[in-house]
C-alpha cells in the first residue's frame, strides 16, 4: 500500500538562455512550495511564468525586484515565501540550502563557460539554482544544481560540480535566496 510520502511530483525545470535566473527561481519556488505541502498548480503559475520572461528573469537583480512586488500576492494565496539578496561564498550557501531540507533554495549568478568547460556557446547573464530534489534514478532527495540551460542532451538537475565555486566567483559571490517562512 502506498503512503502519501511515496507519491512524488516531478517538477520540470524551465529551459531558457535569456532568463536563466528567472527559470531557476521559478523551479525553486515551485519545489519549495511542494515540499511545504502547499503547491497546487493554479493562478500562481501565471506569476511563476512571468519569471521565465527575459525582462523579469534575466538577472538576479530583476528577479529580486519581481519578488518584492509579488511576494504579497503569493502570501495571500498561502505561499509563505521569503527571500533576499546575499553576498556569501559558495560553501556557505551550499550548507545553508542543504540544512533547509527542501524548504530553502538559492539562485547564483555564474559563468556559463567556467561551469560547462569553456568551449562552445556562452550564455550571459547566466544563473543556476541550488535546491533539494531527486536526480533521475536516485533513491532519495539531495542537494542538486538546477541548470536552466545545461546544453543539448544534458540533464538539468545534477549533483553540485566542483567548478561551481569558480563559476560563482565570477558573479562576485552574490546570490538570491528563497525560503519557506510558515505553514501552508
Amino acid at each position: 500500500m502506498q503512503r502519501p510520502e511515496d507519491v512524488r511530483l516531478t517538477i520540470p525545470v524551465p529551459h531558457s538562455t535569456t532568463a536563466t535566473a528567472g527559470a531557476a527561481s521559478a523551479f525553486l519556488l515551485r519545489r519549495i512550495a511542494y515540499r511545504a505541502g502547499a503547491y497546487a498548480p493554479g493562478i500562481q503559475e501565471h506569476l511563476f511564468f512571468e519569471l521565465q520572461q527575459q525582462g523579469i528573469g534575466g538577472s538576479i537583480e530583476s528577479v529580486g525586484e519581481w519578488f518584492k512586488r509579488t511576494v504579497g500576492s503569493l502570501q495571500e494565496i498561502g505561499y509563505r515565501f521569503s527571500g533576499r539578496r546575499v553576498a556569501e561564498r559558495t560553501p556557505g550557501i551550499l550548507a545553508w540550502v542543504r540544512e533547509g531540507a527542501g524548504y530553502r533554495g538559492a539562485v547564483l549568478p555564474a559563468s556559463y563557460k567556467k561551469l560547462h568547460g569553456g568551449n562552445g556557446e556562452d550564455v550571459a547573464p547566466y544563473a543556476v539554482g541550488l535546491g533539494i530534489d531527486r536526480i533521475d534514478g536516485a533513491a532519495k532527495d539531495d542537494l542538486v544544481l538546477v541548470d536552466p540551460w545545461p546544453g543539448v542532451g544534458k540533464p538539468d538537475r545534477v549533483t553540485v560540480p566542483p567548478a561551481l565555486e569558480s563559476a560563482h566567483r565570477e558573479g562576485n559571490y552574490h546570490a538570491l535566496i528563497f525560503y519557506w517562512a510558515g505553514w501552508a
